[in-house]
């Protein structure tokens, strides 16, 4: 086998690499199959459901990185309602690093003094949802309104990333668990004439009059590989986090076709990826579908097999860059850890 049979292969962990000429070759071969693995991961897309309390928070995370900690998961961005506290969303956050948060502010919400007061206590970004505009409770136009300005711009001027929710695919997608024209169906009962790609369209024009503002759109903003990449190519600002399709159930290996494609646009556009899972977190709530449903996320990047590099940008390093985080430096658990 010729010296360079690991750059002609499937990429291989670093370390592996390294064995091939540290120490005078020494130890060429051990591990010849380890693969690149991920440092840690930061989920960049979960919800905090109910927990007010600092007890209840650390309740929440202690159960989650109770089941987690073992597959690499380091750290939670959370999404929490303006019912929280603040001060206890803050306390939590300063003491404990496997933790951040965002504000979630509603359509007809557009308050910037109660942006600014999370942003005081330790907020790291703004979350928006369009499903109330899907179900025709709002014009959906309403983002470009004098008042959703003051936010956009405050947003702007904190250096803070937003992470909206700003589509919704039509049908079922059984594989994943989404229902049948999830938010639309409401719509269309009360005579929503506007389009997904009317709202992709509003929150370009957001970004084209704030071009300062970095977006993270939630679930790939339910787009195809060919029509992100030129999104991409436009927006520089413009981020996608893996939750909901970008998974892999317990028992399947990806068709080595798709493999393909999909593998192309991570590594093409491994800067602009966040790993993320939606899962819905709440006092009392983690339960193996939860688990599970991290793990399906996790086996997509997996299946991929990246080189180490793009595979660590997506596991945590773009996520701290674009939230302004500082890297963890992971304690594994004796000598063992999946």
């Amino acid at each position: 086998m010729k010296e360079s049979w690991w750059k002609e292969m499937e990429p291989h962990a670093p370390d592996v690499v390294e064995r091939e000429t540290l120490d005078g070759g020494f130890s060429r071969g051990l591990g010849l199959h380890f693969q690149p693995s991920e440092a840690y991961w930061l989920d960049a897309h979960v919800h905090l459901r109910t927990a007010k309390s600092e007890a209840e928070i650390v309740e929440v995370l202690d159960a989650w990185f109770a089941r987690l900690d073992a597959f690499r998961l380091g750290r939670v961005l959370a999404l929490v309602k303006p019912d929280a506290s603040f001060e206890a969303l803050q306390a939590v956050s300063a003491r404990d690093e496997r933790f951040a948060w965002l504000l979630w502010l509603d359509p007809d919400r557009p308050d910037d003094a109660l942006l600014r007061r999370a942003l005081d206590h330790g907020a790291v970004g703004l979350k928006l949802h369009n499903a109330p505009i899907m179900r025709g409770l709002h014009p959906h136009e309403i983002w470009l309104n004098d008042e959703w300005a003051r936010v956009f711009r405050l947003v702007e001027e904190a250096g803070v990333p937003v992470l909206w929710h700003v589509t919704q695919r039509l049908s079922a997608a059984p594989y994943h668990g989404g229902g049948r024209n999830a938010y639309w169906e409401e719509g269309c009962q009360r005579g929503v004439t506007f389009t997904n790609e009317d709202l992709l369209q509003v929150t370009l024009e957001v970004m084209r009059r704030f071009p300062r503002l970095k977006v993270q759109g939630a679930h790939q903003l339910h787009l195809g590989p060919e029509r992100l990449a030129q999104l991409f190519a436009q927006y520089p600002n413009l981020y996608i986090d893996s939750s909901c399709t970008m998974f892999v159930r317990w028992a399947d290996v990806m068709y080595e076709s798709d493999r393909q494609v999909l593998r192309r646009f991570v590594l093409e556009h491994a800067d602009r990826i966040l790993f993320g899972s939606d899962a819905p977190l709440a006092p009392g709530a983690i339960d193996e579908y939860l688990v599970q449903g991290f793990l399906c996320h996790a086996r997509f990047f997996h299946q991929l097999r990246l080189p180490d590099p793009p595979l660590q940008m997506v596991s945590h390093e773009n996520a701290e860059r674009l939230y302004g985080l500082t890297p963890l430096n992971p304690v594994r658990r004796g000598n063992y850890r999946p």
